[in-house]
C-alpha cells in the first residue's frame, strides 16, 4: 500500500527584506530557494537596512497580513530576530501571530544579540517564550537563551554551493560589509598598508558606517566600490584570492560561508563562531591585530598554491556542513513538529501568548 504524501508546509519568513543588504537578508534569500514540492516559501518583510521609509511601509503591510491573512493548518510563520528594535518590532508581530494560534518559529541572528539579551532579560524572555521553536546559530546565543528558561535548537546557516569553483588564476582580495570599526575596516587598511602585496588589489564593498571616513588618498591598491548587489559581490569573490573580514564582533557571518562556497578562502578575526566555521580552511587572526592580519595577507598573496588548497578545503567543508540540502532538512523537521503541536492545540504555547 502506498503511504499518502504529507501535505506541503507553507513557510512565511518575517523580518529583513530579502532584497536588502546584510547577513540577515542573505539568510532570507537563501531560505527562499528551499521551495519545493514539500515546502512553499514566501516572505513578509518588516525591515530594510538603511531605509526608514521602506521599513515603515513594509512593517505596516506585514502587520495587516498578520492580523487578517488566512491561516492554513500547514502554515509556519518563521521570524528573524536580531537585537534592539527587532525584539519590539518582530516581537509584537510574533505575539499577535501566537494569539491567532499560528505555528511560529524564530531564528536568532545578530552580532550583539548576546549582550542585548543579557541586558534586557525580561524583554528577551517574553518574546522568546512565544514561538514553538527558537533556532540559534552560535553556542553563546544558545547559552543565553537557556539562561532564560528556553531550550533552543542549534542550527547552521546555509548557502548554495558553487558546482565548479574557479581554481587557479585568482587575483585580489575582497572585503564586504559595513565599512567601519565593527567590521575592522580601520585595522584592515593599516594591515594592507603594511603588507604591501605586490600587484594585488583590495576591493571594499559596502556602506560606510556612521562617522567613519576612509583615508584620502586610499592606500595603494585599495578600491572603494561602495554598496553593490549581492550578485556583484559573489562575482568578485568567485575569482578573488581571499575574503578578508577582520571584525571586532560577529555571530556567524553569511559572507564567510558565501566565500567558502565559491572555494575562496577566508582571512578573518577570531570572534563569534568564525574560528569554528573556518577551522583549517583559512586563516584566523586575533581581533584588532593589524600585524597578524598583514602577515596573513602577505602569506596568502605570496602563495597561490596555498590559497588554492585552502579554498578547495573550504569548499569541501561548507558543502558537507552548510549546503542547502543539509540545513534545510533540519529546519523542515522542526517546522513539521511545530505544525503538529499547533494543530493539536498545545496549551503551554497558547498560555505563553498571553505574556505580551
Amino acid at each position: 500500500m502506498t503511504r499518502p504524501s504529507r501535505p506541503a508546509l507553507r513557510v512565511t519568513q518575517i523580518g529583513n527584506a530579502s532584497q536588502g543588504r546584510g547577513g540577515v537578508s542573505s539568510v532570507v534569500r537563501t531560505t527562499n530557494t528551499w521551495a519545493g514540492p514539500d515546502l512553499e516559501v514566501r516572505e513578509w518583510p518588516t525591515y530594510w537596512h538603511g531605509d526608514r521609509r521602506r521599513t515603515l511601509t513594509a512593517f505596516w503591510s506585514t502587520l495587516l497580513n498578520v492580523l487578517t491573512s488566512e491561516v492554513r493548518p500547514t502554515d509556519v510563520w518563521h521570524f528573524h530576530l536580531t537585537q534592539h528594535g527587532s525584539f519590539l518590532r518582530e516581537g509584537l508581530l510574533l505575539a499577535l501571530a501566537r494569539r491567532r494560534g499560528v505555528c511560529c518559529t524564530v531564528l536568532v541572528h545578530g552580532s550583539q544579540f548576546v549582550a542585548f539579551a543579557e541586558g534586557n532579560r525580561r524583554l528577551a524572555r517574553l518574546v522568546l517564550r512565544l514561538p514553538g521553536v527558537v533556532f540559534v546559530l552560535t553556542e553563546p546565543a544558545a547559552e543565553v537563551v537557556r539562561s532564560l528558561g528556553i531550550e533552543p535548537v542549534r542550527v547552521a546557516n546555509s548557502v548554495p554551493i558553487e558546482e565548479e569553483p574557479v581554481g587557479a588564476d585568482r587575483s585580489g582580495f575582497v572585503f564586504a560589509g559595513e565599512i567601519g570599526p565593527r567590521k575592522g575596516a580601520d585595522v584592515l587598511l593599516d594591515a594592507w598598508s603594511a603588507a604591501r602585496p605586490d600587484g594585488q588589489q583590495l576591493v571594499l564593498f559596502g556602506d560606510l558606517a556612521p562617522q567613519f571616513r576612509l583615508p584620502d588618498p586610499l592606500p595603494g591598491g585599495v578600491v572603494f566600490e561602495g554598496p553593490v548587489s549581492p550578485e556583484q559581490v559573489r562575482a568578485r569573490l568567485r575569482t578573488a584570492v581571499a575574503l578578508v573580514l577582520p571584525s571586532r564582533a560577529e555571530a556567524m557571518p553569511m559572507i564567510i560561508l558565501e566565500s567558502m562556497s565559491l572555494a575562496t578562502p577566508v582571512i578573518a578575526s577570531d570572534v563569534g563562531q568564525i574560528a569554528e566555521v573556518v577551522d583549517d580552511t583559512g586563516m584566523v587572526v586575533p581581533p584588532a591585530d593589524a600585524d597578524a592580519l598583514g602577515t596573513a595577507i602577505r602569506r596568502m598573496a605570496g602563495s597561490p598554491e596555498l590559497a588554492q588548497g585552502l579554498g578547495r578545503r573550504a569548499w569541501d567543508r561548507v558543502r558537507a556542513r552548510h549546503s542547502n540540502a543539509v540545513v534545510r532538512t533540519v529546519f523542515v523537521e522542526h517546522w513539521r513538529k511545530c505544525v503538529e503541536e499547533a494543530r493539536t492545540g498545545d496549551a503551554t504555547r497558547q498560555n505563553r501568548a498571553q505574556d505580551i
